[in-house]
């Protein structure tokens, strides 16, 4: 599947926290649109690449072991 590309250097730890904002706003708590990060749009898109479903989104909205394998997914594992 192709997507937009994954970020590179100072923007990845940025991402990372807009994944995880979209995966709670998704499953935990709406985000209003006035807090929600810059890379909001950006990281639903990364998301939907995945493909992921609703049951793996409530084990990323975590931290743990599915929020680290849905970050590899989309390419913005920590080296």
């Amino acid at each position: 599947m192709v997507g937009p590309p994954a970020p590179t250097g100072e923007h990845r730890a940025a991402m990372r926290g807009a994944v995880v904002q979209v995966v709670r706003d998704l499953v935990i708590e709406r985000v209003p649109p006035a807090a929600r990060s810059p890379y909001f749009d950006r990281a639903l898109a990364l998301l939907d690449v995945a493909g992921w479903g609703l049951d793996e989104l409530v084990e990323a909205a975590g931290e743990g072991p599915a929020r680290d394998r849905l970050l590899r997914a989309v390419g913005l594992a920590e080296n």
